[in-house]
């Protein structure tokens, strides 16, 4: 019994930084398909969703409290600061389905206000810990460093959706909101540079390809859905009408991007998942649906914790592609759209799958070592 506490005390000690990715993933599915009118789809993952957010924020409430040396070890740590910048987005996920499916605005707020002292966190940490490396900036880049643009976008998506709930017209707060979307689009541009040089331009390697680059895509589905949200919502007023037109066209350039990127992260899925060893030959559940070893196999079983960065970009582009397609009245694109959404929340299925295994397999060993 003590051995047990104690494995249980070292993990929330080490509490894994990524693993509020789980909560976005699912929050953006379920809002992804109350877009698509499933609603029964939707508000079961949204109470899914809730619930994972409590068990994650209680975790963490009690790595504040008891073991804040380790939380503050992770924060000057670059690679895992960024990791720490999935509970900004998680947040603001959260309040984004309290608004559309609970009409939650006063919980949401607060939550957007935990959101944005989360970020201002992350964000001092982050820029010390570059002035404290002496390296090559594409050499450390990777896709969880796209994080930092996907969580200002997320603080400017959060606040333009309570703006409209609340009724709020005012123009000075519009402008600070359009103020992240503009930031988190230029980090974008920032990251996504050298990233693209290092995975296009320098030996890469395949056993280095993990579900995080996959924010490539997600960064702009999420610059696009906000672009989205701030064309619809802003005011009506004509001093707004040339700052709309912008927004549309940057947003169009981002989703276009996006897409662009969506073979190659295929691709590259691919060959990592049907990449084995090259005396056993590749069995053909593997050859037929990759995807399928997230969630079965032994041998060949591939979830972990960070394999959630791989949903969150998915169902983002669907949410972002439907609100598009309605800004832009194409009915192509909301076509595509559905069908993306139904591959996302398979996705989302065999990634669940997959963490179940992972859990059961924890306790299993748990116990053994109990009985030791």
């Amino acid at each position: 019994m003590k051995q047990c506490h104690v494995i249980i005390k070292n993990n929330i000690r080490d509490f894994y930084p990524a693993n509020f990715a789980m909560v976005m993933a699912t929050g953006i599915v379920s809002i992804a398909f109350e877009m698509m009118n499933f609603p029964g789809i939707a508000g079961k993952l949204c109470a899914l969703n809730m619930i994972l957010y409590l068990i994650l924020c209680a975790i963490l409430a009690v790595r504040i409290m008891f073991f804040l040396p380790n939380l503050m070890t992770d924060l000057k740590i670059l690679q895992r600061a960024f990791l720490l910048l999935t509970f900004v987005v998680g947040t603001n996920t959260v309040g984004i389905q309290l608004i559309i499916f609970y009409q939650a605005t006063a919980l949401a707020t607060l939550l957007w206000f935990i959101a944005l002292t989360g970020w201002f966190t992350c964000v001092y940490f982050i820029c010390f810990n570059f002035m404290q490396k002496k390296t090559i900036f594409y050499e450390i880049v990777t896709g969880a460093t796209l994080l930092i643009a996907v969580s200002t976008v997320s603080i400017a998506l959060l606040g333009i959706r309570l703006l409209d709930a609340v009724h709020l017209q005012a123009d000075s707060i519009y402008f600070v909101m359009a103020g992240f979307w503009t930031l988190g689009f230029a980090l974008y541009l920032m990251i996504i540079t050298p990233l693209t040089y290092r995975l296009f331009f320098v030996r890469f390697e395949i056993r280095d390809w993990n579900a995080p680059y996959w924010i490539c895509m997600g960064a702009t589905a999420i610059i696009t859905l906000a672009g989205c949200e701030f064309i619809a919502r802003a005011p009506d007023l004509p001093a707004w009408e040339g700052i709309r037109g912008a927004v549309f066209w940057i947003t169009v350039i981002a989703w276009i991007i996006g897409t662009l990127w969506i073979p190659y992260l295929l691709f590259m899925d691919i060959r990592k998942f049907t990449h084995v060893n090259t005396t056993i030959s590749t069995p053909i559940w593997i050859k037929i649906f990759p995807w399928a070893k997230l969630a079965f196999g032994t041998q060949y079983h591939a979830y972990e914790p960070s394999s959630w960065s791989r949903v969150f970009p998915m169902g983002m582009y669907t949410a972002s592609t439907l609100l598009l397609a309605s800004a832009a009245d194409s009915d192509a694109l909301a076509i595509i759209s559905r069908y993306w959404g139904w591959f996302a929340l398979l996705i989302w299925s065999l990634t669940c799958m997959g963490m179940l295994r992972f859990f059961i397999y924890k306790m299993i060993s748990y116990k053994t070592i109990q009985n030791e």
